[in-house]
């Protein structure tokens, strides 16, 4: 009874062997000796057949004795991926055939069992796609992030890795809300939600870089796209944001010039009229000439803020001439050295030789420097000094003006609103002179960059243009 089971037994070995011997698959093994020496433990399958290879792998046979070192040499890291527990797959060229072998760990030994199979027409395609596809996507101009539904980041492109200035490495493998801010990752994820549930959301977000910078980025996320990944594009704003944020207070400057040419001719013809009978009243009597005094000083600050709406209002129009820049500094430190002198403090000049010409309005420029010069000689303690230096600005068409002071400086928060119609650090301030002054520079054509720092001082660089003409 015993023998007639082990007869059938060595049957269906037989016969199983015989299945095997004929199938369009390579079932093997591999052991290994050394990196790079595989032998076969075993071998079955008509897939080298079907190849038209004459000699099949046996058991016992190396891997480089079917194949050149150099194609062996290739498939290295993949074995030896498998050998240390990880399933691999890859597709390989033999016989002028693609083939696409699998490779599986035996836990605890030191082999690897594998499948090998030629790739048909339909996977070639398949693959020409994904290839297409991963090349679109390393190559893309935008920045390119695919997430597991957990929000995970499984894939990025170069364009995305450049955005956020990390590695492929440092980011694969992120839960995509680390990237927000922290009031920003409970909007994210209420999104993420709506993003599983078919919708394609957007929107902005305010992104920390490694180096300690901002960036503000937009954002775009679609459930789907690619095998079950889910694709978000990234677009870095920062330069857009700053753009719009010029523009907005270019518009600010426009509308309060528009404003000021109105309110400074309705306010004008009244107030002439009120200081004229008030100086009238002051001649006829001294009875109350202290409160007079007073109402004509009030008057004349009021002339004096809308003769500053009036250079806003009129700074398109402008009396253009050559003129020597060093001169008007010249002129303007001498109109402001009496008032430097009573605070004790020095204004020393430094010019660079060989400043061409320069194609200007002097008056409007005057009221430039004597703001500027004034600003920095209020801002000084007794006994400091204000330095007026003019160079040009290496390689490039431009004249650096910068009066620097030494004073109390101003802190960040102070520093971004100047500028602003009425703000002023100053009890008897205006708010207006530096937006006059930036009103000027900018019809000349020029930048003006202010820096700042508590307790050290300011300085103001204005850049002009040296051949600007009109």
């Amino acid at each position: 009874m015993n023998k007639q089971y082990e007869e059938i037994d060595i049957k269906r070995i037989a016969d199983f062997q015989s299945t095997l011997s004929h199938c369009p698959i390579h079932l093997f093994g591999l052991k290994r000796e050394d990196k790079g020496d595989y032998i076969f433990t075993h071998s079955s399958g008509a897939m080298y057949d079907a190849l038209g290879v004459s000699v099949r792998p046996a058991a016992g046979t190396k891997l480089y004795e079917l194949h050149s070192k150099e194609l062996v040499s290739s498939w290295t890291p993949q074995i030896e991926k498998a050998f240390s527990g990880e399933t691999q797959t890859a597709e390989i060229e033999v016989a002028a055939h693609t083939v696409r072998t699998t490779l599986y760990p035996v836990l605890g030994e030191n082999q690897v069992i594998g499948t090998s199979y030629m790739v048909s027409l339909k996977d070639q395609s398949e693959s020409i796609r994904d290839n297409k596809f991963k090349q679109l996507f390393n190559h893309a101009l935008e920045a390119i992030i695919l997430c597991r539904s957990n929000m995970e980041i499984a894939e990025v492109n170069e364009r995305a890795c450049e955005l956020l200035e990390l590695s492929r490495e440092e980011l694969i493998g992120k839960n995509a809300e680390t990237f927000f801010m922290k009031n920003g990752r409970d909007v994210i994820r209420k999104k993420w939600g709506e993003v599983m549930h078919g919708k394609k959301i957007s929107g902005e977000f305010r992104y920390r870089t490694p180096d300690g910078y901002y960036k503000e980025i937009e954002y775009s996320c679609e459930k789907d796209m690619v095998d079950f990944l889910h694709v978000t594009i990234l677009k870095d704003v920062t330069d857009q944001k700053l753009t719009e944020q010029k523009l907005l207070k270019a518009e600010t400057l426009n509308v309060v010039g528009e404003l000021a040419a109105g309110v400074a001719h309705e306010i004008r013809n009244p107030l002439t009229s009120l200081k004229g009978f008030v100086q009238l009243i002051q001649n006829q009597t001294d009875d109350f000439n202290q409160y007079l005094s007073i109402i004509l000083s009030e008057v004349d600050r009021i002339e004096h803020i809308i003769k500053e709406f009036l250079v806003l209002s009129k700074s398109n129009s402008q009396n253009f001439e050559l003129t020597c820049i060093e001169a008007i500094i010249k002129d303007t430190v001498d109109l402001l050295n009496t008032q430097a002198i009573m605070k004790n403090i020095e204004i020393l000049t430094d010019f660079e030789d060989g400043i061409p010409l320069m194609f200007c309005d002097p008056m409007q420029l005057k009221q430039v420097f004597i703001n500027f010069i004034k600003n920095a000689i209020e801002a000084s303690s007794i006994g400091n000094k204000v330095d007026v230096t003019i160079k040009m600005c290496p390689h490039s068409k431009y004249v650096q003006i910068q009066i620097c002071d030494y004073g109390c400086g101003m802190e960040e928060s102070v520093l971004k609103k100047i500028g602003k119609p009425f703000f002023t650090t100053k009890d008897e301030g205006t708010g207006l002179g530096l937006m006059v002054s930036n009103n000027i520079i900018k019809h000349h054509s020029g930048k003006l960059d202010v820096q700042s720092e508590k307790g050290i001082g300011t300085k103001f660089i204005i850049s002009l243009p040296v051949d600007k003409q009109n």
